[in-house]
């Protein structure tokens, strides 16, 4: 299924032509796009300026993430560097195209600015958003199609959010703590098993060798070799994601939140120790990688590796900072006092 449109070669090949010196700032708004720097943004926001704001960024990302997964095992469709010899692939990603996970995710900017309420907000939000979008155009592994298709499952996912968040935050917080932590596995359950079914009905699905000739030589250069098979990989550790935020927040709003303010040095140290901690997990994890052509295995792994990133991240880092002193607890306090609980209605 390649869905390609017209005037997807032209757009990639033109702005290739505009030069390399596109290349580093292309680089740059991509970046934005990979779950290291969402980790780092969302878990400085979180824990040392507005902890509902930096929850509402945990669940969101996983879920759009989680969409994205789904969509492109069921496209399985092609990158531009596998289909044209003429298009350079200046950076190499593995999976399929359709659509872009980069310029979904990116749309989180927008659903974070429907609550910031300001225009310069939403001009930067906008910004960033075009540009993650173009820079994967422009680097080769996106065609603008792709792009435009993750631009809209995103805007629509974020509308959603917006309109059903509050309803379905107070239907769970109404639930125990066990039907609560019950229905985000199940959740969780029912994703893995869509991408599961997604997987059943293409597993004799085999990449088309055209695919495989036209992105060895660009692969060949960077130590990379094409994905060339559906893979639940991708999908268990979004889900892993989403679960082990959902489950740190639930937690977490029982021990009553936390308090983000405080001075700039306790906020910096909060910020620098807990980044360290996350990324000393994420390395324990990465030390221990199968190789990704096992597929199930690496699909427990991620899901494992994803599951204890967020949740250390949303639950038991800030209970360590709240031990140490870096953070004061909510718990006990007026009902109206800064983030106590899960994101409400603004």
């Amino acid at each position: 299924m390649s869905c390609v449109l017209p005037g997807d070669y032209w757009m990639i090949l033109s702005l290739q032509q505009m030069g390399e010196w596109l290349a580093p700032i292309m680089k740059f708004f991509t970046w934005f796009g990979y779950p290291q720097a969402y980790m780092i943004i969302i878990a400085s926001i979180y824990w040392s300026f507005d902890r509902k704001l930096g929850l509402r960024m945990a669940i969101f990302l996983p879920v759009a993430s989680i969409l994205n997964s789904l969509l492109k095992q069921a496209f399985h469709a092609p990158r531009p560097y596998w289909m044209d010899p003429r298009i350079r692939a200046i950076l190499v990603s593995n999976g399929f195209g359709m659509p872009s996970g980069h310029a979904q995710a990116a749309t989180l900017w927008l659903y974070i600015s429907s609550f910031l309420r300001c225009n310069w907000c939403w001009a930067v939000a906008i910004f960033t958003t075009v540009m993650v979008g173009l820079s994967r155009v422009y680097l080769g592994v996106h065609f603008f199609s792709q792009v435009l298709a993750g631009w809209f499952i995103g805007i629509i996912l974020a509308i959603l959010f917006i309109r059903y968040e509050t309803n379905l935050i107070s239907w769970l917080m109404g639930l125990k703590l066990r039907n609560q932590l019950l229905f985000i596995t199940g959740l969780s359950f029912l994703f893995i098993v869509a991408g599961g079914i997604i997987a059943f009905f293409l597993r004799d699905w085999v990449m088309p060798l055209e695919w495989i000739r036209n992105a060895s030589d660009d692969l060949a250069g960077k130590d990379e070799v094409i994905f060339s098979s559906i893979s639940m990989a991708p999908l268990a550790g979004n889900t892993g994601g989403f679960m082990g935020a959902a489950m740190g927040a639930v937690l977490l709003h029982q021990k009553g939140g936390f308090d983000t303010r405080g001075k700039w040095w306790q906020r910096l140290v909060r910020i620098v120790t807990g980044l360290l901690l996350v990324f000393m997990i994420f390395w324990t994890f990465n030390t221990f990688s199968p190789a990704e052509h096992r597929d199930g295995l690496n699909a427990i792994w991620r899901f494992s590796g994803f599951f204890v990133i967020t949740f250390s991240t949303i639950f038991l880092i800030p209970l360590l900072f709240m031990r140490l002193n870096l953070l004061s607890s909510t718990e006990g306090r007026t009902p109206h006092h800064e983030n106590n609980g899960f994101p409400d209605s603004d």
